[in-house]
């Protein structure tokens, strides 16, 4: 419980820190308005025409005024603060520890809720490939000046960050703010995908007090999303106010996998570049998506064993949301992914999948706030269904957006079998085979048109 009460402390700490991703500058000057106004005027002297001398004073009368108006003015201009911002960062680390292993699996999400998994961890303890894991919630890094203003240093932190040598709680150090990174980075491609390695030296101080040395190896800050490769050393020990043993010294090397989400990544270049002339690669990054669904099929709701006829039958959640255009029909073709994906049709009819594989379709109804889209979604791990829908949606004022979905799942629940809704004699798989609709919400829904991504990246 106290782990949990800080958990939602330092997350509550790193929603707030949110204003460190912008640099304003502010630019003081004087406007000054300078008019000069002429008129002229001609005044008959009397006397008749053409009988005046050469010496006779002329007849026109010009006036010249002139005015001066001076005020102080201001400009904005918004940058990037930081070479690194990120969601969430996962790794399933080979780490040659004995006896249990979390099993996360490739790149750390996959295995990381499969059930069937997770039960016979408690049951018959069994070893995997990737014993341990990596966790990082909201890293972030900044620019070093160091060794007279040498670029790609970086000093940064993780709100949340957990080195796991295997299942043995007592083989886990973990960090909550009270840690510190550096690295250097040296750019194997400087344009998108960035192909990046990274050697770095970490240090923490609570909950676990550990030293963490070793590299990365990044590709992506594609839409958010990155793949990254690890290899390293972390060695430390748990304070015994946070432990139900005395601290003893754990020693974790690893290697592994891994994969970041909501993940952005600036050069140096990039810092001096106003956020509206930024570069986009996706046409969509999206926080959260969830939608309220109404199932046709007869299944027992999500609120109730009973079939009960409610307007809810079920929910889908989406987190880390990232949609691609293609270079076909005027980029109005995308393809994407989603980190999480969590869909209910009814009670027995839950899954979740990670990392799945979306091709779709977007058309402008108005301007660019009101969409369709058709889309196919295919999900494999660890539930196993095809779901074919449309989306009509609106985009709202401040990346707020809200529709209609409608479509058709088929599939199975596979490998999730949530707990919670679990009981003794249940299956540990349902199939699942409906049509739905329903409303839908969109949370920091960034949406930009193909014609937007191009003019960014041809500046």
């Amino acid at each position: 419980m106290r782990h949990t009460v800080l958990l939602i402390v330092v997350l509550l700490i790193g929603c707030s820190l949110t204003g460190c991703i912008t640099r304003t500058e502010l630019d003081a000057y004087t406007i000054t308005m300078r008019d000069t106004t002429y008129r002229s005027a001609i005044r008959n002297a009397p006397g008749p025409d053409g009988e005046h001398g050469v010496i006779y004073p002329s007849n026109r009368e010009t006036h010249v005024t002139r005015e001066t108006l001076s005020y102080d003015s201001t400009h904005e201009r918004n940058y990037p603060a930081f070479l690194r911002y990120g969601g969430l960062e996962f790794a399933g680390f080979i780490t040659g520890a004995h006896g249990p292993g979390y099993g996360p699996g490739l790149l750390g999400v996959y295995s990381l809720l499969d059930s069937f998994r997770v039960n016979n961890l408690f049951l018959q303890p069994e070893s995997n490939l990737f014993q341990g894991h990596l966790i990082r919630i909201l890293p972030v890094e900044y620019r070093l000046r160091w060794f007279d203003d040498s670029p790609d240093w970086t000093i940064g932190w993780n709100a949340y960050e957990r080195i796991a040598q295997n299942h043995d709680q007592e083989k886990n150090l973990s960090s909550t703010f009270a840690n510190v990174y550096v690295r250097k980075r040296y750019w194997l491609r400087d344009e998108k995908p960035y192909v990046i390695a990274a050697p770095y030296v970490g240090l923490s101080l609570v909950p676990s007090a550990y030293l963490n040395l070793g590299g990365e190896l990044i590709f992506g800050s594609y839409g958010g999303f990155n793949l990254r490769g690890y290899l390293g050393l972390a060695s430390g020990f748990t304070w015994k106010a946070f432990s139900n043993k005395p601290a003893q010294t754990i020693i974790t090397p690893y290697v592994g996998l891994g994969v970041s989400a909501l993940d952005f990544i600036n050069t140096v270049d990039e810092l001096f570049v106003e956020w509206k002339d930024h570069n986009h690669s996706a046409i969509e990054v999206s926080v959260l998506d969830a939608d309220l669904i109404y199932a046709t099929a007869d299944y027992p709701n999500l609120f109730d064993t009973a079939s009960v006829p409610i307007p809810v039958t079920g929910t889908s959640l989406q987190f880390a949301t990232s949609h691609f255009p293609l270079s076909i029909l005027n980029g109005k073709f995308w393809v994407g992914t989603t980190l999480f994906k969590l869909f209910a049709l009814g009670y027995n009819q839950f899954t979740f999948s990670v990392l799945p594989l979306r091709f779709g379709y977007r058309e402008y109804l108005i301007a660019e706030d009101l969409t369709f889209e058709p889309f196919i979604e295919a999900n494999y791990y660890p539930s196993q269904y095809a779901n074919l829908g449309m989306r009509l949606r609106l985009n709202t004022f401040k990346d707020m957006t809200v529709g209609l979905i409608a479509g058709f799942a088929t599939g199975s629940t596979g490998a999730f079998v949530p707990k919670i809704f679990y009981t003794k004699g249940s299956p540990l798989s349902s199939d699942l085979s409906s049509f739905y609709f329903g409303v839908s919400f969109g949370l920091k829904d960034r949406m930009y048109t193909p014609e937007a991504i191009r003019a960014m990246n041809a500046k």
